[in-house]
């Protein structure tokens, strides 16, 4: 039997921890072939000895808010991507009074502009293949507010507004843009939290509990399958954007 994703060419950012590597754990069990991109290699090949055996796996570090790697990237593989997910990211919480510049910038940078780069890189190829899958990862606090979340909430909107936008401009080419919004899952961005917000966190959530990363890789495994799927956002937060 055919895997769903046999002989598919994917690249998946952040892609050697968290939700990333959910994902690509997923699509490589699925028989797809999988371009892991992080920053750090010894990350990377410990990810990649995750992946079940057989299938054409590589890695590549490089920084996604630097449009230099993403040129590298639509000169090589960029050409003949099938999908690509955009899951790099980081996060930072402080009242906007209290953060610094340049961490808003590297947030931005990172989260918003990574995907934005990441896209353009491959559309060309996708569009000539009349073909191709793009999921970007944004976030629930990219459409409920939180408190000390300015700059990363902000980062995350406008990722939900490149899907949009992006879905609508190329969507009659055979290429499909959708996004998921993860709520409070259980990886390492929020094991850092403290014990009260955990608590708070888990509150305001009806689920009564944190996602998990393969949740959210089982969403992002139906995005890459569901060829109807155009500009969706994909809600996936226990039902905390619904309080």
């Amino acid at each position: 039997m055919t895997s769903p994703l046999s002989k598919k060419l994917i690249l998946i950012t952040g892609a050697s921890r968290g939700i990333g590597l959910s994902i690509s754990q997923k699509f490589a069990h699925a028989g797809g072939n999988l371009i892991m991109v992080s920053r750090t290699k010894s990350h990377l090949d410990a990810a990649l000895s995750t992946l079940p055996p057989g299938g054409e796996h590589q890695s590549i570090t490089g920084d996604v808010g630097d449009p230099e790697f993403w040129e590298e990237v639509r000169g090589g593989c960029g050409k003949k991507l099938d999908v690509l997910v955009n899951a790099a990211g980081i996060t930072h919480y402080s009242l906007l009074m209290a953060t610094k510049s340049e961490t808003i910038q590297e947030v931005i940078r990172t989260n918003l502009m990574g995907s934005v780069l990441g896209c353009r890189a491959v559309l060309r190829g996708m569009i000539r293949a009349r073909s191709g899958c793009i999921i970007n990862i944004s976030s629930v606090l990219g459409i409920k507010a939180g408190v000390g979340s300015v700059a990363y909430a902000a980062s995350k909107a406008g990722v939900i507004g490149l899907t949009r936008s992006l879905a609508a401009e190329v969507g009659s080419s055979g290429v499909r843009v959708n996004a998921i919004l993860p709520g409070y899952i259980d990886t390492d961005m929020t094991s850092g939290m403290t014990e009260g917000a955990r608590r708070g966190a888990l509150e305001f959530t009806p689920a009564g509990r944190m996602g998990t990363a393969e949740e959210v890789a089982d969403a992002a495994m139906f995005l890459a399958l569901n060829k109807f799927a155009n500009g969706s956002q994909v809600v996936l937060d226990g039902g905390l954007s619904a309080t």
